[in-house]
């Protein structure tokens, strides 16, 4: 079946609008009101009858008999109306969208594009996208891949024309036929006549097979295969979407287990904004006594390595709670045993960067370089690897607590043991390699001339706590 349209009275309709013009013209003369700059001259509204057989048949012949909007945009445009027959374009156009949304996936859509946890809860079906601002409705298609870069661009611009030249304000802006034309054919294109395609689908069927089906290691791997291929703007969505599938209230296990396998692939193809998001959520459900959506925050941060992106607030709450419990297992019973477990949970919340809130960093470095020297009995082989990986982080800041540690009483006790003193200045040697700080150098090389009486003591030796007082 063609598209094509044949008009065989588009001659008698601009006789008609002309005739029109002046019939309302003299009308609105015996009226008393005023009749110039009300209606677009007739050349304008020509051209938009002249252009409009060809950008119509861009439209499926289906889908024309329903297109209503369409039918005032013609009629306003006839009728000399330019800025009432943008908004109904526009209004086309936002109906449409609304449409495809509804087909596509619509929790993916308000995961997307609707941040704010009260507000998300009260969003859920089709229903409720009127309750999204317009802009809100055409920056999610663009988040979830039902409108292309390119497409997101033009709507944005036409939603802008529509709200300073259109009829939706009172305005004396001019607007031409071609220009009409135009933004109706790229509505045409880039929404009305267009479906999702490409990487918004793939992601559509994928988070059905999250939600219905049981994935194995074998589907898994060809999702994480495919995901490696999504747009940022996706990977963005998609990682809120994971999140918050996981986080909700009552989440099945099957959902759960679905998304440990793909969560990771997700992660590392988001962008890092996104994952900050996620640390943020968690700081919210912890501040709100969500206990269970922040356990199950927490599981999801931890499946992916992300538990650095917690706020600095919430993550030096967590860092010191942490390192406390590493600090009681180093000092308690059984030490060799128990230390792993709190070691591996201390070094998750550690990103590769290596930065530490500044209110546990001497606590922090004080309790990691302690249990990497031991106790004077050994050290806990399990937990060795998870000291090393904090101690390669250490920057600068924490280099300076570490030639700091000599006041500590406690850790100077500590350095009388033959074994520890030994590690402690291994340690020293590894860190003269990784500053440029010449106070720090300077510190570091005292440490390992001093002797095995003067180690002990130099946090009380007027030379050193001097320099140490150096630092700015």
């Amino acid at each position: 079946m063609s598209n094509e349209i044949t008009v065989t009275s588009q001659g008698q309709v601009t006789t008609g609008v002309d005739q029109f013009t002046n019939g309302l013209t003299a009308y609105l003369g015996e009226l008393g009101l005023p009749s110039e700059q009300v209606l677009v001259p007739v050349g304008e509204r020509t051209r938009v009858i002249n252009n409009l057989p060809e950008v119509i048949t861009l439209v499926d012949p289906a889908q024309r008999i329903t297109s209503i909007y369409l039918s005032k945009f013609i009629a306003a445009c006839g009728a000399g109306l330019f800025d009432a027959a943008l908004n109904f374009i526009w209004d086309e156009t936002v109906l449409n969208l609304r449409k495809k949304v509804a087909r596509f996936d619509i929790e993916y859509f308000y995961d997307s594009v609707v941040t704010d946890e009260n507000r998300r809860k009260k969003l859920r079906s089709e229903d409720d996208l009127v309750k999204l601002d317009e802009w809100e409705l055409v920056r999610g298609c663009h988040l979830t891949g039902i409108l292309s870069d390119i497409g997101y661009k033009h709507l944005d611009y036409i939603r802008d024309m529509r709200n300073w030249a259109s009829a939706a304000h009172p305005n004396q802006n001019d607007l031409t036929g071609f220009q009409l034309i135009s933004w109706l054919e790229t509505c045409i294109k880039e929404v009305i006549g267009k479906e999702p395609e490409g990487p918004a689908i793939e992601v559509k069927r994928f988070l059905a097979s999250i939600r219905n089906n049981t994935l194995s290691a074998v589907d898994a791997q060809h999702i994480n295969a495919g995901l490696e291929h999504l747009p940022t703007d996706l990977g963005t969505s998609l990682l809120r979407t994971l999140f918050g599938m996981y986080t909700a209230q009552a989440a099945p296990i099957q959902i759960k287990n679905n998304i440990r396998m793909v969560c990771v692939k997700a992660w590392e193809m988001a962008p890092e904004d996104s994952k900050y998001e996620c640390g943020l959520k968690y700081a919210t459900y912890a501040s709100n006594g969500e206990n269970d959506r922040k356990d199950a925050a927490n599981e999801f941060l931890t499946s992916v390595g992300g538990l650095p992106y917690l706020p600095k607030d919430t993550l030096a709450v967590e860092i010191s709670e942490k390192v406390n419990n590493l600090y009681i297992a180093h000092t308690g019973f059984n030490n060799f045993h128990n230390e792993p477990s709190h070691a591996r949970l201390l070094d998750s919340y550690i990103s590769q960067t290596g930065t530490i809130p500044d209110s546990v960093r001497k606590v922090y470095v004080k309790t990691v370089v302690m249990a990497k020297i031991g106790n004077g009995h050994g050290v806990s082989d399990m937990a060795t690897s998870y000291y090393d990986s904090m101690l390669s982080k250490f920057g600068e800041q924490e280099i300076r607590e570490f030639v700091s540690l000599l006041v500590d009483r406690e850790f100077s006790s500590r350095v009388c043991l033959t074994s520890c003193r030994g590690g402690y200045k291994n340690l020293a040697t590894y860190f003269q390699a990784r500053t440029t700080n010449q106070i720090s150098l300077q510190a570091l090389q005292t440490i390992l001339t001093a002797t095995d009486q003067q180690l002990p003591n130099l946090g009380r030796d007027t030379r050193y706590t001097q320099l140490l007082g150096s630092y700015v």
